[in-house]
């Protein structure tokens, strides 16, 4: 079980409302819920931001290039990743998320992993060292985030999300993924929210 909070989202006034809202959802105690918190949260955030936040410039080029190449890409429900380097145990890539789609609330046993937010928008639930609650907090360009082995985290595409990947991953690339709450199947994008 997961206890979420909100404050970090909710000291931006821009944000106040969306924190309110899915501090109702807290806490995350299934799969079910955490889809649901995750799909309310895009919800709220096309309703307050109908235009959006964010700006891309890289995004299609990138999901372009998941859609139709095979080498150096894996799709996913969410979007995609982008493979730019592959050294074991070393791994660099872009996380292509489109815009309502987001990612399993995981972690990982030795996989130690950076990510520097690139373009878009989006929120990032995530668990603090020495914290019991994950955090929520808004994903936005030039923002960076430490995952260190052993630290719960999911991100979430309320807007198209580009979030570059720096990682050392031990057990070998997408081995060391420990999921705790998967997405269910998503929506044509669409129907997106």
């Amino acid at each position: 079980m997961f206890e979420l909070n909100h404050t970090k989202l909710a000291v931006d006034t821009r944000f106040a409302d969306i924190a309110h809202e899915l501090s109702a959802l807290s806490p995350i105690n299934s799969r079910e819920s955490f889809n649901r918190y995750c799909r309310e949260a895009c919800r709220l955030w096309n309703e307050a931001f109908p235009n959006g936040i964010g700006e891309t410039e890289q995004f299609a080029k990138l999901l372009n290039r998941i859609e139709h190449a095979n080498d150096g890409v894996i799709r996913t429900g969410w979007g995609g990743v982008v493979i730019t380097l592959h050294e074991h145990p070393r791994v660099e890539k872009y996380l292509v998320v489109r815009k309502g789609g987001y990612l399993a609330l995981e972690m990982h046993e030795q996989k130690d992993e950076r990510l520097e937010i690139r373009e878009g928008a989006g929120l990032i639930l995530w668990r603090p060292p020495n914290e019991q609650s994950l955090t929520v907090e808004v994903l936005r360009p030039g923002g960076e985030f430490h995952f260190q082995p052993g630290m719960e985290h999911c991100i979430i595409g309320a807007e198209d999300l580009l979030v570059f990947e720096r990682s050392i991953d031990p057990k070998g690339m997408d081995q060391d993924l420990i999921f705790i709450y998967e997405p269910v199947a998503f929506l044509l994008p669409s129907h997106a929210c």
